[in-house]
């Protein structure tokens, strides 16, 4: 049944053996797998990121051309500011010199001959300034309409450019929520990664602790083993010990204490008995006949066996007390090795549920945050909406329930028959458990006489169908007919 039973175990171990390499040989697999994603996840992220930074680059470099394109824009304003101020002046000047020289052709008279001359001076320097005149105001009209057309160009420019800036933005801002993505991606596959090394480590100790516990089996199967063979060989020996080892049995079960310590107590009992007998037939012998030298040898031979037999068993119970102190201390040992590495897994539990309590207590706040700014809100709200409505008017009352109207015409008799009952105390007393069973049985057949109903004398349909007196008079009929039932003596 040993072997039996320990084959099954050994066989459960083995099993359970297979089933965490192949459960480790998975969650290997996985990991290789998850690490490779992780790997292409990181690849695709340094292209995102180079991306942006040319995004960006380009960005940069478009926005100093605008800001150098506005500046020429602006220097050009000035520029043609200046110009207008000037051509203003001189347009200025000009009219008030001719107003000078007609003056003073005023006050010259008609009869210089120079004035003629002047005139016709005048005339040509008129005619001359005139055409610088127009000569200035083309080249200037020429000059703004360039500046008008470069104007033109820079803002289609600028626009062209602004609409590029929005669209780079757009990307960026698109390829931010990627990078955010699998920025979130990779902290889930880190935190699995976590969770299926936490596991791989558990199934290793699990594992280590199979091991151990089948190779704990093995030894003690081969020491089994060694003992059956040396109870085996000592059960054969042809020798004194044939006489004890009948009633002490196979030394098989060495590693039970209980069994042990039986076998133990039988073979120290049948010693004693054996050698009870030898002294007995030792002293039957001395007394029988006279001791010869044969007798004597055989005598002494018996003595020195028998002390052989002592000093065997005291050795044998010393190897014995030695062997199971051994066994207690490694089995001590291998249960204070399990209960620490129990320890440290536990510990490991302990301290995932503090952190996930840790997160809880943190979701709980963040909750109890959203909940008192709801119901601020709430509260707001409420005090914004307008007041309710005025309540509606009351009810009119209920019609009259005859069953009240019975049970407080009960009452009303009950209290008469009581305050007589007082009155007639100090002539007849009686006790108080006499009053209780009259009030008990008097209710009992009140609920008897209220369940089965009250019976009415009967009235004809017709009387239905006369006027609200004789209704009324029905009414009153019904009533005193039940306070005629009231009054009888049972209530």
């Amino acid at each position: 049944m040993n072997s039996s039973d320990e084959e099954k175990q050994l066989q459960l171990i083995t099993s359970l053996k297979e089933q965490a390499i192949g459960e480790y040989e998975d969650l290997r697999a996985e990991n290789q797998k998850t690490k490779e994603k992780c790997d292409k996840i990181m690849q695709e992220r340094d292209e995102a990121v180079k991306k942006l930074e040319e995004f960006q680059k380009i960005s940069h470099m478009v926005i100093e051309e605008v800001n150098f394109m506005q500046n020429h824009l602006e220097i050009e304003k000035t520029c043609r500011e200046s110009a207008e101020a000037l051509a203003t002046k001189l347009n200025k000047e000009n009219k008030t010199l001719k107003r000078i020289s007609m003056l003073y052709m005023a006050k010259l008279g008609p009869d210089v001959i120079t004035e003629e001359i002047n005139i016709d001076d005048d005339d040509s320097s008129t005619d001359t300034d005139g055409a610088a005149e127009t000569c200035v105001s083309v080249q200037c009209q020429k000059q703004i309409k360039e500046l008008r057309d470069q104007i033109v160009s820079v803002q289609e420019e600028k626009k062209i450019l602004a609409i590029e800036l929005e669209n780079l933005k757009s990307k960026l801002v698109e390829v931010v929520e990627e990078v955010n993505k699998v920025k979130q991606e990779k902290a889930a596959l880190n935190s699995e990664v976590l969770e299926q090394r936490k596991v791989l480590e558990k199934c290793n100790r699990v594992s280590i602790l199979a091991v151990e516990e089948y190779e704990e089996m093995q030894v003690n199967l081969e020491l089994e083993k060694d003992l059956r063979k040396k109870a085996e060989s000592f059960a054969q020996e042809p020798s004194t010990h044939a006489r004890i080892l009948p009633h002490c049995g196979l030394y098989t079960s060495h590693c039970h204490r209980e069994v042990r310590s039986q076998m133990e107590e039988e073979c120290g009992f049948h010693m004693f008995i054996e050698q009870n007998k030898l002294k007995r037939q030792s002293h039957l012998l001395m007394q029988s006949s006279v001791p010869d030298q044969q007798l004597l040898k055989a005598l002494d031979e018996n003595a020195k066996l028998t002390q052989l037999l002592e000093e065997e068993r005291i050795q044998h119970q010393q190897k014995v007390k030695e062997l199971e102190e051994q066994l207690e201390n490694e089995t001590l040992r291998k249960e204070i090795h399990n209960l620490k590495q129990q320890l440290e897994l536990l510990e490991e539990d302990k301290k995932e549920l503090e952190s996930k309590y840790q997160n809880s207590e943190e979701k709980a706040r963040n909750l109890k945050h959203s909940v008192d700014e709801l119901q601020k809100r709430v509260n707001q709200s409420e005090n914004s909406v307008p007041p309710p409505p005025p309540p509606p008017p009351p009810l009119p009352p209920p019609p009259p329930n005859p069953i009240r109207s019975l049970m407080s015409m009960i009452r009303k008799r009950s209290h008469p028959s009581g305050s007589g009952a007082k009155k007639e105390k100090p002539t007849q007393p009686e006790t108080t458990e006499e009053v209780t069973d009259l009030k008990r049985q008097a209710v009992e057949e009140m609920m008897d006489r209220i369940k089965k109903g009250v019976h009415l004398r009967p009235v004809n349909q017709t009387a239905r169908l006369k006027t609200k007196p004789e209704s009324s008079k029905g009414c009153e009929s019904a009533v005193d007919e039940l306070k005629g039932i009231l009054v009888q003596p049972g209530y």
